[in-house]
């Protein structure tokens, strides 16, 4: 699959040609690093890393499958304080095996360009963004590589409801004492070309505007508030509203978020002028490689009558800091399923 680069785009790739121009030819003693699992290898001002996730789903109702879901690379440079230019290539869903012997199922691997940016450093504190990345509504959607998250299987509202990718320009403010809250802003023009991995793109959209701030509570946890404007292509204007938080106390660790969407205009064949959801899940860490984890999640879709409510339970194990083993089960009850009941696991890696 060949990727559209529109103006935004080319100027990005520019900078990042630049960066690495400036990395070759300024320090010839800049000529390889030392490999550590989960932090990369440098080149340089350059880091290379990624991350793989493969997935085993056992679902109550259809085919069964091996798949590996996610084998990212990111390229990311610190040059200057101007440029400092960050690729994320991605290969998803290739299915190894599955028991669907039509094929109607197996869909294809797909290899993206999922994000692909330069950050300026405007100040100690202020980053001016440019290029194609993820847009800061909750928690899960920004921190999304598998090794990073809770579960195996994502909640709907962590990704169904709002455009979580942005091509456009944003600023991000974060205070270097650690103090006042972190501030996202971010505007994508009335246009989109590239494409998204299609597991968590639902409607493409021409035109996004949003703001997230997170307020720091204690060490390592926070309160998260999220708005989104959107148009997709068919005409219809979003407006989001939601909330995330991570609270830890002792062993235990909660986090969620929660969304409500209006809508209007474009495609008047939906059933709901809204749409809304939340999850709520809970951690507890036996000790540093062991732990349990369980989620339940309400979310009510524009095309649906009812809610569709999930549960899930888990156990997941680190053999080592960067890598994680995770078996869990997740059963539906009423409303029109996002994820299917059945048995799921997972084993992902940072390098």
């Amino acid at each position: 699959m060949i990727e559209r680069f529109d103006s935004l785009s080319r100027l990005t790739v520019g900078l990042a040609a630049v960066g690495l121009a400036s990395c070759l030819t300024s320090n010839p003693a800049y000529a390889g690093g030392k490999y550590q699992l989960g932090s990369g290898y440098d080149v340089g001002p350059f880091n290379f890393s990624g991350y793989m996730n493969f997935v085993v789903a056992l679902p109550d109702q259809g085919p069964k499958s091996a798949t590996l879901e996610d084998l990212s690379l990111f390229a990311a440079g610190h040059i200057s304080k101007l440029i400092n230019p960050f690729v994320e290539a991605e290969l998803t869903h290739l299915v190894v095996a599955d028991t669907d012997h039509s094929g109607e199922n197996n869909t294809g691997a797909e290899l993206v360009l999922e994000r692909y940016y330069n950050d300026s450093y405007l100040s100690d504190s202020v980053i001016l963004r440019l290029g194609k990345m993820l847009a800061p509504v909750g928690e899960w959607n920004l921190n999304h590589a598998a090794p990073l998250v809770l579960a195996t299987s994502r909640p709907a509202v962590t990704f169904r409801n709002f455009a979580a990718y942005i091509q456009g320009v944003s600023l991000l403010y974060s205070d270097p004492e650690g103090g006042a809250p972190d501030m996202q802003v971010y505007w994508q023009p009335d246009w989109e070309e590239t494409e998204k991995p299609r597991g968590v793109v639902f409607e493409q959209h021409k035109m996004a505007e949003g703001i997230h701030v997170s307020v720091p509570i204690l060490q390592f946890d926070k309160v998260g508030f999220s708005f989104q404007r959107v148009v997709d292509f068919h005409g219809v204007t979003q407006s989001l509203v939601g909330g995330d938080f991570r609270y830890t106390l002792q062993n235990v660790t909660l986090q969620g978020e929660a969304t409500y969407s209006s809508l209007s205009g474009g495609d008047m064949t939906r059933l709901r002028d809204d749409e809304s959801g939340g999850y709520l899940s809970a951690t507890y860490a036996f000790n540093p490689r062991w732990s349990a984890y369980s989620w339940y999640e309400a979310f009510m879709d524009r095309t649906q009558t009812s809610a569709a409510q999930d549960a899930l339970v888990g156990v997941a194990y680190h053999p080592v800091d960067v890598m994680v083993v995770k078996l869990e089960y997740l059963q539906n009850f009423g409303g029109t399923p996002v994820n299917p009941t059945g048995l799921f696991a997972s084993w992902s890696v940072l390098f």
